[in-house]
């Protein structure tokens, strides 16, 4: 239904003369609606696509309303309209809720107890502003690693489903509430909707109101000051609710006004929303079915937030090589600030630094000095215990709080290859031994040599291979893939050896026994695999880590783009892991050298940009 009333409500309706409302009405003033103006030039943001990465797992960047909370500005999970919340007592312009309309119980619930305020709002979208941007420490760090960051809307995780839940109730509540004004307007006079008795009827408060005002909001953050007097002419809230109340407002004109206005300043990408939204809106009108028209006004929301993603993802573009070139400096103060504020603790990693430099001195054959690089490659050498050790850490030290996530990733990613390198060890030593070797045809001897066998076992091993939170080691899910693992190491072994023979269940039994043998305990296969791969690790990451430190922020950025490979390797593994492990603790000594871990012996510019190799150690 529009929400105007129909013809024979208005007929049956005693004193009240007829009205014209085929066309759209006039606004407030007398002027007509805004005209349609030739399209600016818009950009048509998509997300790009990226190829895989072991270094990269399940990374994305989402927002519910959006994953990147600042300190500085209002969030919504933190931010609470003063008229969010239900009064304790109807207000004056609180609603009966007619018994004519056969409202069932969830109706009448949600009419009561659903958000006031659409779900997306001026407040909701304020953390996509530019000067949120500009001060979201998070997004400045993401930006040093993620050269396709980007908001997205953040359907997932608790927060996530919260969202969705409480938007449907609104959206529900909405509805009801549009019958509740359509039925009003077609008994008019009868004032029990206007003048209801509270204290016998339940009543809610209208969120049309609301709406009206929310709509007006958020489209005058979105287009240019020139358009705002056409928002605040056909948005004007006082007279559109008159007209719903009297059952005249048209609607399909004013959806009509919002599309041409949208076309005008969304990318064109947009475009088919704004046409479905007017169909919506239209289509309902037509059938009187207050659902579809929520349906269209939903899709009007939705428009509004994703053009608001538009010219947040454009502004993140237009400033990423200001963020990261602005990295360290501002990490700096930001902390420095903390640290004088008391708000945050750093006498746990100054500890941890401490003792790992103590270790690695009481290694030391003979007592020497350390040179220049040897404080930074302690660093290297805690992380990478950290990443490798069989038992989870209870975490990574408070100072790396902005890179936790991508520790944690590697971590995940380093982890699965260690198995993986063991189960490709137990196919080589165990299963494949000299005698079985002897007994294959000459031209088949070197197979396991090939590049390209190992590629084919990663590729069939590999998936079954994934630790993450939802199936973890020792888990039943987990034990369940080691079976898997087994039966298809079998199948790999006897299709190189012999493909027309049988695998039996004792062959399957026996290495799926030396699976969990060595992966599910800290074995010494298992730390052999690790000693290797902490080895070749440090070396790759010394390697970065020595030219980035004299490298700016943005220069180690754009040296991280990846090149493609025709067959997947350990040492491209080893590669790929160095460079960003490299990236991240160079970055991190950068900004914490001269507050936690060296004495300053040059100023902190050159310290963040120039020299860092200057700094000395502190015993």
């Amino acid at each position: 239904m529009d929400l105007q009333r129909t013809k024979e409500a208005r007929r049956d309706t005693p004193g009240k003369q007829e009205e014209n409302t085929e066309g759209p009405l006039e606004p407030y003033g007398g002027s007509s609606h805004s005209k349609d103006s030739p399209k600016n030039d818009s950009l048509d943001h998509r997300d790009a696509n990226k190829a895989q990465d072991p270094t990269k797992v399940n990374q994305q960047h989402q927002v519910t309303q959006f994953v990147y909370e600042d300190e500085i500005c209002p969030t919504p999970s933190t931010f609470r309209h003063p008229a969010c919340s239900n009064a304790p007592s109807p207000s004056s312009q609180a609603m009966r809720i007619p018994r004519e309309l056969g409202l069932d119980a969830k109706q009448h619930r949600l009419l009561l107890t659903a958000k006031r305020y659409p779900p997306v709002t001026k407040t909701t979208l304020s953390e996509l502003d530019l000067p949120c941007i500009m001060s979201n420490i998070n997004l400045r760090m993401d930006a040093n690693f993620d050269r396709d960051l980007h908001f997205k809307p953040d359907l997932d995780g608790e927060k996530g489903l919260r969202k969705r839940k409480e938007a449907a109730e609104y959206w529900a509540a909405m509805a009801a509430e549009i019958d509740v004004y359509a039925l009003c307007a077609a008994h008019q006079p009868d004032t029990t909707c206007d003048q209801m008795e509270v204290d016998q009827q339940p009543a809610f408060e209208p969120r049309l109101p609301s709406l009206f005002d929310t709509l007006q909001d958020v489209l005058k953050t979105l287009v240019p000051e020139r358009d705002h007097p056409s928002v605040l002419q056909n948005l004007e809230v006082p007279l559109l609710m008159q007209q719903i109340r009297k059952g005249v407002l048209n609607m399909v004109g004013v959806a009509n006004w919002l599309a041409a206005l949208l076309k005008t300043h969304c990318a064109p990408m947009r475009d088919e929303w704004a046409d479905r939204m007017v169909e919506q809106i239209s289509s309902g009108s037509r059938s009187q079915d207050s659902i579809e028209i929520v349906r269209g006004l939903q899709t009007l929301f939705a428009i509004l937030e994703a053009m608001k993603l538009d010219v947040a993802n454009h502004q993140i573009r237009a400033f990423r090589v200001l963020l990261i070139q602005d990295t360290i400096p501002f990490l700096q103060e930001y902390f420095r600030g903390k640290i004088e504020r008391d708000n945050f603790r750093v006498g746990p990693s100054r500890l941890w630094y401490q003792e790992l430099c103590a270790r690695e001195l009481s290694r030391m054959e003979k007592p020497t000095q350390p040179d220049s690089f040897w404080p930074l490659s302690v660093l290297f050498g805690g992380l990478s215990d950290l990443l490798l050790q069989f038992h989870t850490p209870e975490g990574f030290p408070e100072t790396f709080v902005f890179d936790s996530d991508r520790l944690w990733q590697l971590r995940a990613c380093l982890q699965n290859l260690i198995n993986l390198d063991i189960c490709w060890t137990m196919l080589v030593r165990d299963i494949f031994h000299p005698k079985t070797l002897e007994k294959m045809p000459l031209e088949n001897r070197d197979i396991l040599h090939r590049p390209q066998t190992y590629a084919t076992f990663r590729t069939r091993v590999g998936p079954l291979m994934d630790e993450n939170e939802d199936c973890p080691r020792g888990s039943p899910q987990w034990l369940k893939n080691v079976r898997y693992i087994a039966l298809e190491m079998a199948r790999f072994a006897w299709g190189i050896y012999r493909a027309d023979a049988m695998i039996s269940d004792s062959t399957i039994m026996v290495i799926e026994h030396q699976l969990k043998d060595h992966l599910l305990n800290n074995s010494s296969r298992f730390q052999e695999t690790q000693s290797s791969w902490r080895a070749n690790l440090l070396a790759a990451t010394m390697s970065s880590a020595k030219k980035y430190l004299n490298m700016s922020p943005l220069a180690i950025c754009e040296s991280q783009r990846t090149h493609p490979h025709s067959a997947i390797s350990q040492q491209y593994d080893i590669e790929r892991i160095s460079m960003r492990l490299a990236h991240m603790g160079v970055l991190h000594w950068k900004v914490w050298a001269p507050i936690l871990y060296v004495r300053e012996s040059v100023s902190p510019a050159d310290v963040a940009m120039n020299n860092p190799l200057r700094i000395h150690y502190v015993a």
